[in-house]
């Protein structure tokens, strides 16, 4: 092409440019094409734009915003057949509608899909080194890798703390956190799901994607960095010299494993930075699920889909999808066992690193594993201690370790990022055989619970001095503290759970006809002390951390998961035995607990739906302006049993499992 076609100067005529005649570039018609009765036009000159990355990145970006504009207008049509049609010219036929995914909600299924994940690159097999004992050890540290050539539904909300209808929220064992709400709603009307205030948070999160998504301001660092920031430092089961090497192009994991990993962590942090009414993490989770939908991703094993789907699974949870948490940690479990993450193997030659990471996968695993059971009242499915021989993290820094470490580091007598995770771990072993007890039949009594409460009793003196709360080093570490305090809150919530059945049942005596059913044993007696003990301190503690810290979005979750648990008990009390004299008491526990979810309830919405709940629950006395008055009416809460509890309160011909997951079942 001539060089004038690029030039300043005037330039030649389409005709003469064609056939190379020289061109008098008269206007409106040049002297050639006068002559041979040409048309005679001059076209725009044409700007190149110059090629390169950044220019192209660019362009690339705004494909991909066009492309995510027109996912939200037309949620249901195929972008590709749609662009066939328009070359082949048919585009008045019918485009072929994409398919939902099944396990989405709709919401979902017409947001933004936006590929921000990086092709991952190949790298050779490994040899599988020889076997020295009865176990043969792989050579490389991928060698327990398998290749062989597979719908989640969701609750209300992620805690199963609200979830009362049992219709498609799946098994709630007796231990999980909706039972002693269960036993205080039982209607069918007065919905909370179905309140004005909760419809007009769903339809403000259905709303369109666009008013939300600010494309031009965010980059894939934003979220990474976030994700490390919040999220990393209280589950650290992601490596991050490791993870950024790998996003720079290094040795990047086989399939579409590396692409699973990078965008479940890009919507962990943008999830993390976000509120209830931010969608960016929807598009990272969005990728997810549609890479998920090729079979071969099922078809292998690998430990970056088992960080994926161990992150998943609490991802999904925390989005108020806690079945399909749940089976992907299920997956996640199958495929750390098939990958050897329980077992150590010393003499397999792999690096510190390498091993180190292992275990920090699989405790990882565990923890959510069974603190996922308890939560839903299922069995937990680990293997026992005899089985899995991995050993405990270390309690090291995060740059102790990197791929040329020889000798193992010294731990620390300091808090660390892995200190939660070591204190964690060694919770949830010590609590397996008291909770395969507390959901087996026939159910414990009142003096086998205050026994079983001891193992908790031997762990928490296990703890070490640096990682106590008052522990200066953690006070000033607000990472390390919210750590420290989960522990807390989740060690007191399953003293709770250990003594909830004693309440309850307690609760249901006073509407029996049998006076003499009133009687109670000192040892039910304690039970419900001690519950009720760990309930306020569970509270107090949750209100003195949110006096003296910023909670971040991932602390408020886990706040609101342990405070409404840690709430109902006094609520249980209260309505139970208004006249009793510590009544004023459970009233100021309430208080503190409304306090606390009105303030949160002003920026997330599951705040919002506890408070709904409280309010509910205790209006004849917390709308009352002398509510220390309304405390000596001995028909203080009738109305409140006849609209939630009813007839079937009664623990005289059933079980009391049977009862609390059966009978008293309300809807919300």
């Amino acid at each position: 092409m001539s060089t004038e076609y690029f030039s300043s100067s005037p330039w030649k005529c389409d005709a003469c440019r064609a056939r190379k005649f020289k061109c008098s570039k008269e206007h409106p018609v040049c002297s050639p094409c006068a002559k041979q009765g040409k048309t005679c036009v001059y076209s725009p000159k044409v700007s190149r734009t110059a090629l390169t990355r950044e220019n192209l990145t660019r362009a690339e970006d705004r494909v991909r915003d066009l492309e995510s504009v027109f996912s939200v207008l037309l949620p249901h049509v195929d972008l590709e057949a749609f662009l066939l049609s328009v070359r082949q010219g048919t585009l008045d036929q019918p485009v072929r509608a994409a398919p939902a995914l099944p396990h989405l909600s709709p919401r979902q299924n017409a947001s933004i899909q936006q590929d921000y994940a990086y092709q991952p690159a190949t790298s050779p097999g490994s040899d599988v080194a020889s076997h020295e004992d009865s176990e043969a050890l792989p050579s490389a540290v991928d060698g327990f890798d398998w290749t062989e050539a597979v719908n989640l539904t969701a609750l209300s909300d992620g805690m199963a703390a609200l979830s009362i209808k049992p219709e498609g929220a799946g098994y709630l064992g007796a231990t999980s956190s909706v039972v002693p709400l269960r036993a205080l709603l039982r209607s069918d009307h007065n919905n909370t799901e179905s309140s004005p205030s909760l419809q007009r948070h769903a339809q403000q999160q259905s709303s369109t994607l666009l008013s939300s998504v600010n494309f031009t301001n965010v980059t894939q660092n934003t979220f990474i960095d976030a994700y490390f920031q919040f999220y990393n430092t209280q589950y650290p089961f992601i490596h991050e010299s490791t993870f950024r090497a790998q996003l720079a192009g290094a040795n990047r994991p086989k399939g579409h494993s590396w692409s699973i990993l990078l965008n479940t962590i890009l919507a962990i942090g943008a999830w993390s930075i976000g509120d209830d009414e931010s969608t960016m993490d929807d598009i990272f989770y969005n990728e997810v699920s549609r890479l998920c939908m090729d079979n071969s991703v099922f078809e292998s094993g690998n430990l970056a889909i088992v960080q994926a789907l161990l992150l998943l699974s609490n991802y999904t949870q925390k989005r108020d999808r806690p079945n399909t948490g749940w089976n992907y940690l299920g997956l996640a479990v199958r495929m750390a066992l098939s990958l050897g993450l329980h077992k150590e193997f010393p003499k397999w030659e792999i690096t510190l690193l390498q091993r180190e990471i292992r275990r920090r996968v699989w405790w990882g695993v565990y923890i959510f594993d069974s603190g996922a059971s308890i939560t839903f009242g299922r069995p937990i499915l680990l293997p026992e201690l005899g089985i899995m021989d991995a050993h405990e993290v270390l309690n090291i820094t995060e740059d102790a370790l990197t791929p040329m470490t020889t000798a193992l580091p010294v731990e620390l007598n300091d808090p660390t990022q892995y200190s939660g995770m070591i204190a964690q771990s060694q919770f949830h072993i010590s609590i397996k055989g008291l909770y395969n007890r507390l959901i087996a039949q026939p159910e414990p009594s009142a003096q086998e619970l205050l026994e079983l409460e001891k193992s908790i009793d031997q762990w928490e003196e296990s703890i070490p001095a640096y990682f106590q709360i008052n522990n200066p080093r953690v006070q000033a570490d607000t990472n390390f503290l919210l750590s420290r305090f989960k522990l807390q809150w989740r060690t007191m919530n399953v003293r709770i759970v250990l003594f909830r059945p004693i309440i309850l049942r307690w609760a249901a005596k006073p509407w029996k006809s049998d006076p003499g059913s009133c009687f109670e044993p000192p040892e039910e007696l304690e039970c419900r002390r001690r519950c009720l003990g760990n309930a306020r301190a569970t509270i107090n503690s949750i209100s003195d951390y949110m006096t003296n810290n910023i909670s971040s979005r991932l602390g408020t979750w886990y706040m609101l998961y342990f405070l409404f648990q840690a709430g109902l008990i006094p609520i249980i009390y209260l309505m139970t035995d208004p006249l009793h004299a510590d009544a004023p008491s459970w009233l100021d526990d309430i208080r503190a607990t409304k306090t606390l979810l009105t303030h949160t309830s002003t920026y997330n919405q599951l705040a919002a739906r506890c408070l709904e709940v409280v309010n509910k629950l205790c209006s004849p006395v917390l709308d009352d302006p002398e509510p220390e008055v309304m405390l000596q009416n001995t028909d203080l809460f009738d109305e409140t049993h006849a609209m939630y509890l009813g007839d079937q309160f009664d623990l005289g011909t059933m079980e009391f499992w049977d009862w609390s997951n059966n009978v008293l079942q309300g809807t919300m």
